[in-house]
């Protein structure tokens, strides 16, 4: 029961680490730092609650393996859409026509 309290308490610390970088906003880098930071703390979450909660930990290590690399390419392919925006809005936004009401 003591390592599930104290998984518990190191989700809620990576809550308030994310919440707190999200916040902020003024790393450098931009955005990209943050949301760089965000997932990279979604994923450490989601593999914690995986392993501890789910009994990820005890499963056999195919099955850990999986996951991890599933985490991984998620939190991977959020950051490079989220990237992607950042890269494409500026084009995208100049083609728009904007019209003075």
């Amino acid at each position: 029961m003591a390592a599930l309290v104290k998984a518990w308490v190191f989700l809620c610390a990576l809550t308030l680490a994310a919440l707190a970088v999200a916040a902020a906003g003024a790393l450098p880098g931009g955005g990209l730092v943050e949301v760089g930071v965000v997932a990279a703390v979604a994923g450490l979450k989601a593999s914690t609650i995986l392993r501890y909660f789910l009994g990820l930990r005890d499963a056999p290590a195919g099955w850990r393996t999986l996951f991890s690399v599933y985490l991984i390419l998620l939190c991977g392919a959020v950051f490079a859409i989220h990237a992607a925006g950042d890269v494409l809005r500026p084009a995208a936004s100049a083609h728009v026509e904007r019209k003075a009401w």
